[in-house]
């Protein structure tokens, strides 16, 4: 019932706002079909030019030797304003010499995926385009979480998808960097949902959701209701991305990550499972980071019952994160894991913490044969 009761919401909400293969390592004498990926950030390298294109160059061909076919760089919106605005070079110090652009020829010519990695909703700050006027942006589609309402403040480290500008603006930059870089092969969506809990507040959120349900949206904030709501404005701008993928010729690979609890994190409106049931997603990146085999197995376990038949999963794998690091023979069993499991490929976060121990242990062990990226789409 409450599937149903969303989907309708999701209807009503639109008409509203008037909306303009299976691992085969064990078969060396078959095509190996998987995924082995790596997230990485722009700001690894260095600023200074010269220097900086040296270090994309030696970081390609790194991977490529240790038989990796995907790669996924960070990019934030102050970075596709900097190409563009000197003003934002300091926040995105590599764009002076387009590290991106860069990275995406150098693993061209290697063989490798690109699947340009993006937050339309988090890792936002006051300075960042979305709010900038000058670049279209407008203050008033922030993100208001319940502290920041009550508080009377706006940290202003999201963008609330409810409000349709907003959406069209992201949709806007994420195709200007398919057409900046044609060779990009696929576009990654970064937790796909608010960065904290009981957000959004918004004026635009509070009446859409008055309007709905008669009641005070700061006053149902945890319901059931309230958990819907948040997906509707996510919902839509997947929705709306994904079919202005699909009329790209080539069409780029469509993903979003986030972690191995669906429910969880549709708390913050991570609808990933329902994204995966409608057909909308190519995979989805599950971060099962985890420097313990046993749960990074139980983690790994749930998401790929959650996922079923509807939608590949690639496995992340944590190597040195936020929350700790894993120890090189835990990574290369959780590998083996992964694919037991039935997983189609396996990602690894991230490119810095990635040393020549664990390139060569890989490439020696479970990376030994050098595998094709999987067809994800008939």
């Amino acid at each position: 019932m409450r599937k149903i009761t969303f989907l309708v919401c999701v209807a009503s909400f639109i008409s509203f706002t008037q909306f303009p293969d299976t691992f085969a390592a064990d078969a060396p004498s078959q095509e190996i079909k998987e995924a082995r990926g790596v997230w990485l950030h722009l700001t690894d390298f260095s600023t200074n030019a010269a220097q900086g294109k040296l270090e994309v160059r030696q970081a390609v061909e790194r991977f490529a030797k240790a038989n990796f076919n995907l790669i996924m760089p960070w990019v934030l919106s102050e970075y596709v304003a900097a190409l563009t605005d000197t003003n934002y070079l300091s926040a995105a110090p590599t764009a002076a010499w387009d590290a991106l652009g860069e990275l995406v020829r150098e693993a061209h010519q290697r063989g490798i995926q690109v699947h340009i990695w993006y937050s339309f909703t988090y890792y936002k700050s006051p300075r960042s385009p979305e709010f900038n006027p000058k670049h279209g942006g407008n203050p008033g589609w922030a993100a208001r979480s319940l502290g920041d309402f009550k508080a009377e403040k706006n940290s202003m480290t999201d963008v609330c998808p409810l409000h349709p500008e907003a959406r069209q603006w992201e949709l806007k930059l994420i195709e200007s960097l398919l057409e900046r870089y044609p060779q990009v092969s696929g576009i990654h969506i970064e937790e796909p949902g608010f960065g904290y809990p009981q957000s959004c507040v918004c004026e635009l959120s509070r009446s859409v959701f008055k309007n709905m349900h008669g009641r005070e949206l700061a006053d149902m904030i945890d319901s059931p209701e309230s958990e819907d709501f948040r997906c509707i404005g996510t919902t839509e701008f997947i929705r709306q991305l994904r079919g202005r993928l699909q009329h790209r010729k080539p069409q780029p690979v469509f993903s979003v990550n986030g972690g191995p609890h669906w429910r969880g994190d549709r708390r913050l409106g991570r609808d990933w499972k329902h994204w995966a049931e409608l057909g909308w997603l190519d995979y989805y990146a599950s971060q099962n980071y985890s420097a313990n085999f046993g749960t990074f197995s139980s983690y790994t376990q749930t998401n790929l019952n959650d996922m079923k038949s509807h939608c590949p999963v690639f496995v992340g794998i944590g190597v040195k994160w936020s929350g700790g690091e894993t120890a090189l023979p835990v990574i290369l069993r959780q590998v083996e894991e992964a694919r037991k499991l039935g997983a189609k490929g396996v990602l690894f976060f991230s490119a810095k913490g990635i040393t020549e121990e664990h390139l060569a242990a890989l490439k020696n062990g479970p990376f030994k044969t050098s595998a094709t990226f999987p067809l994800l789409r008939p």
